[in-house]
């Protein structure tokens, strides 16, 4: 094993959130939902791992669900936090998230206070095209879900990390979900970024990996989403 194919191990906490264990350390993709530190601490040495030697942590976007245990992990060790630079004033709370809109915003509105991770320092803004040093992950800027909102991408792997790009229901890939996007037809267009890699594995926040095939299935799902928009348009409806 070696930095540039690391182990990946799939940890879950209201979303599923990802231990890429390294030759010297460990990369964590998002944290998953509030979490004691005791409990992280255990799942940690489950894998062999110690908090103290988690090198960094990269945020694919700012919701409660992947970043709940931030401030936990933060004060376990030295672990920097990355994030798309248009994702950082959410993280730092000096701007609020756009929410979706309707039932979804008003949800967001009562239950953020209270998952929510309590603002931090990002230690490094990411931009889009960005290979993270150490870690071999490529930032895709994928907004829409959130203004900021990044996918990871592991060449040596063949391997991406969707955020909520993506989900799997059912062993099914699926698009963004309208009900908590911010803006739909964003995080649509996004997915076309997506279908440029060499992809073999795809890693979801909400649901299960799909081990095989994902550049194809990923294409699939593209070109279906594409008919459906068309259709939309034909008949005069909107996008939901």
């Amino acid at each position: 094993m070696s930095e540039a194919t690391p182990a990946v191990h799939v940890l879950n906490k209201m979303a599923n959130f990802f231990v890429l264990k390294e030759a010297e350390g460990a990369t964590l993709i998002d944290t998953g939902g509030k979490d004691r530190l005791e409990n992280l601490e255990r799942k940690f040495a489950a894998l062999g791992l110690d908090l103290a030697r988690l090198r960094r942590i990269v945020i694919t976007h700012a919701h409660y669900d992947h970043t709940g245990s931030l401030a936990a992990l933060r004060q376990a060790g030295s672990a920097k936090v990355l994030a798309h630079e248009q994702e950082v004033p959410f993280l730092t709370r000096t701007r609020r998230l756009p929410r979706p809109a309707g039932l979804a915003g008003f949800l967001f509105h009562v239950a953020e206070p209270i998952f929510r991770s309590p603002p931090l320092p990002v230690d490094q803004a990411l931009r889009d095209g960005e290979v993270i040093a150490g870690a071999g992950l490529k930032v895709i800027h994928t907004p829409g879900h959130t203004p900021g909102h990044i996918c990871l991408y592991h060449a040596g792997l063949r391997a991406l990390f969707t955020g909520d790009a993506l989900v799997s229901r059912e062993g099914k890939l699926e698009g963004p979900v309208p009900f908590f996007s911010a803006d739909i037809s964003q995080a649509r267009r996004s997915l076309q970024r997506l279908l440029e890699l060499e992809l073999e594995t795809i890693y979801f926040a909400h649901g299960e990996t799909l081990r095989e095939g994902g550049g194809k299935a990923l294409k699939e799902l593209a070109a279906a989403l594409s008919e459906k928009a068309g259709s939309g348009r034909q008949a005069g409806g909107r996008e939901n």
